[in-house]
């Protein structure tokens, strides 16, 4: 059930930022993993449902947020990524 509901306030909190434009301003989207890596499936099609724009990248299952291993992502910062190297470079 606790999942359940997390599922449901994610789904929320993702439609509140594509109604901000938020989506609409950034070049990629990138995804932590979901605390003990459950319904990462789910997460996933909320994002490409709500999101609904094929050319904006999203990156899943990203080392960061409540999960394990985890780094830490500077606000304001700007952040490269290179699909071909698999890195995240900030600033």
């Amino acid at each position: 059930m606790q999942y359940a509901r997390k599922l449901k306030e994610g789904d929320k909190e993702i439609i509140s930022l594509k109604d901000k434009g938020v989506f609409d301003v950034v070049n990629g989207v990138l995804v932590g993993k979901p605390q003990d890596e459950v319904y990462y499936d789910e997460y996933k099609e909320i994002l490409i449902k709500v999101i609904d724009n094929e050319n904006l990248p999203i990156v899943y299952n990203v080392n960061f947020g409540h999960a394990t291993p985890r780094c830490t992502l500077p606000y304001g910062v700007f952040t490269k990524v290179d699909m071909n190297r698999k890195k995240i470079v900030w600033g």
